[in-house]
């Protein structure tokens, strides 16, 4: 066979070329030439009839031509979706392949008109078809949530774009965070700290209040007495034990992977509720489980005004009361300058309206 064949030879080597593709390259996998070559499908190495059964599977849609390191590359279709691409029109297919090369991330839609060059209205017409056929979904990113984006329809967002499992169509779960954080809580405060039994005499003479006077736990005492585990203790929980106690527990609807525990075991490291061992491996608690669950209960018994009135009352302050605080030309204001404090009409508002700052 010469580069000259007929059609249908170039047709029969080009599927046997794929088929070779299917079986010794992945899907993701961009071939060049040599590889092809390699394969041992094109008689005599004969280039120009390898380019001529490249071109017949990327008129097929069953190859994506692309560029490596400025060199002629191809990328594997499945058929399935060779099939959807055979059924769009010059303008759909350059839409599709556009949103395709960008896999889990999504793309904006204004990025897609650059990529495209397309008139907006012809890019929308495109978009509404893709939509309609289900080959592409819209979807929000939370980074940035007034931007329409798009992906494959056959794809899950990426934990970049949804936020992972702590954000619930695009919103912070905050009620689903304070379940879980509190769990794993509790969880790390019964393996950092251990129960002075009631009839450990010796043990409970040494037990000290706050204060420093001598408390006493024998077998009237009500209240249940804790120690925390002597230095090279080992038996801290680490983060796959934390991870599965939270998927086994029920307390969420799915499945948590470690990277989501993590985030919040930081969140608790930061809180100064738990701290770090051995690089972030094992965690331990700074209170006691008593103690973890008397504070967790009362926040649960708080109101919806006593929370806000806490939240006043960490987040008000002088700098934050007065305009300075938070005036976008703070750095410009100098005395007797273009900005300045006499003729700051922010400050007459604040005034009237709050009065005075009393220090």
């Amino acid at each position: 066979m010469t580069s000259a064949g007929s059609g249908s030879s170039i047709a029969a080597l080009a599927s046997k070329l794929y088929d070779a593709c299917l079986s010794n390259f992945s899907s993701d996998h961009l071939f060049v030439q040599q590889e092809l070559l390699g394969l041992d499908i094109i008689p005599k190495n004969d280039l120009a009839l390898l380019l001529q059964c490249t071109q017949s599977l990327v008129d097929q849609k069953l190859l994506r031509l692309l560029q490596k390191n400025d060199r002629l590359a191809w990328k594997i279709i499945p058929r399935e979706d060779a099939e959807k691409l055979q059924n769009l029109s010059p303008d759909e297919s350059l839409v599709y392949n556009v949103i395709h090369s960008m896999g889990r991330s999504g793309i904006w839609v204004r990025a897609i008109q650059q990529r495209t060059n397309l008139h907006k209205s012809i890019l929308d017409r495109c978009l509404k078809s893709l939509e309609g056929k289900n080959y592409i979904k819209s979807l929000h990113n939370v980074k940035f949530p007034s931007r329409k984006m798009y992906m494959l329809a056959g794809l899950a967002p990426s934990e970049d774009v949804t936020g992972g499992a702590w954000f619930t169509d695009g919103v912070l779960d905050e009620n689903f965070i304070g379940v879980v954080s509190g769990f794993l809580e509790f969880t790390v405060a019964r393996k950092s700290w251990y129960e002075v039994s009631a009839g450990d005499k010796s043990r409970a003479k040494r037990l000290k209040a706050a204060d420093g006077t001598k408390k006493e736990t024998g077998a009237g005492s009500k209240e249940k007495e804790y120690l925390p585990y002597p230095a090279g203790y080992s038996g801290y929980p680490t983060v796959a034990a934390l991870t599965a106690a939270v998927n086994s527990s029920g307390i969420t609807p799915v499945r948590l992977g470690e990277e989501s525990v993590t985030q919040l075991l930081e969140m608790l490291c930061y809180d100064n509720k738990l701290v770090a061992l051995n690089n972030g491996e094992v965690y331990k608690s700074i209170k006691n489980p008593e103690q973890v669950k008397a504070r967790q209960q009362s926040q649960a018994r708080k109101t919806d005004e006593e929370t806000a009135a806490d939240n006043d009352r960490l987040v008000s302050n002088g700098m934050t009361e007065v305009p300075c605080g938070h005036c976008p030309v703070f750095n410009l204001c100098v005395p007797g300058g273009a900005v300045s404090p006499e003729n700051c009409e922010y400050f007459e508002t604040w005034i009237h309206e709050k009065g005075p700052l009393s220090f």
